[in-house]
Order: C-alpha cells, then sequence, then structure tokens
C-alpha cells in the first residue's frame, strides 16, 4: 500500500511541477530563460506522461517541445545582435 501511494503522490507531484514550470515559463520575458524554464516543464510532463501508464497525448506533444527547446538553447541559439534586430 505505501509503495503504491507514494507512486501516486510521485505521479502527482511531476504533474504540478510541470504546471508551475509551463505557467512561470510564460511570465518571463527573457526568450532563453523562457526557453529553459518550458524545457524543464516539458520534461515533468514527459514523466508524467509516462507515470499515467504512457499517455501518449501528453508525451508525444511535450517530448516534442522539449526538443525545439533544445535545439534552440544550444544547437542554435539566438544571437544578441538578432535579439536586438527584433527589439526594432
Amino acid at each position: 500500500y505505501l509503495t503504491t501511494k507514494m507512486e501516486e503522490i510521485l505521479t502527482q507531484v511531476s504533474g504540478y511541477a510541470a504546471s508551475v514550470f509551463l505557467i512561470v515559463s510564460f511570465l518571463l520575458k527573457d526568450q532563453k530563460k523562457l526557453r529553459a524554464v518550458n524545457l524543464i516543464g516539458c520534461i515533468f510532463f514527459v514523466i508524467y506522461g509516462f507515470r499515467l501508464d504512457y499517455a501518449w497525448p501528453i508525451i508525444i506533444p511535450n517530448t516534442i517541445i522539449a526538443c525545439t527547446q533544445v535545439y534552440h538553447l544550444w544547437i542554435n541559439p539566438i544571437k544578441k545582435e538578432e535579439t536586438n534586430n527584433l527589439k526594432n
């Protein structure tokens, strides 16, 4: 019983953590920080999806979004000059 209850709590915590990171990412103005926080939220959503017995509608889009965030953060980051051009 204790193991089942702990697993249920871990599932809920991963879902709530994902939601918190997602909400916080929308409050950020800095695009790099927004992407980093959103990436953490996506990772928690993927964990949550797996804990819900492979909830593919949660896992698939969040995996795609996480890969997109990784691409923009580390593979092809926006340079400062490009950011300044976007503001003008």
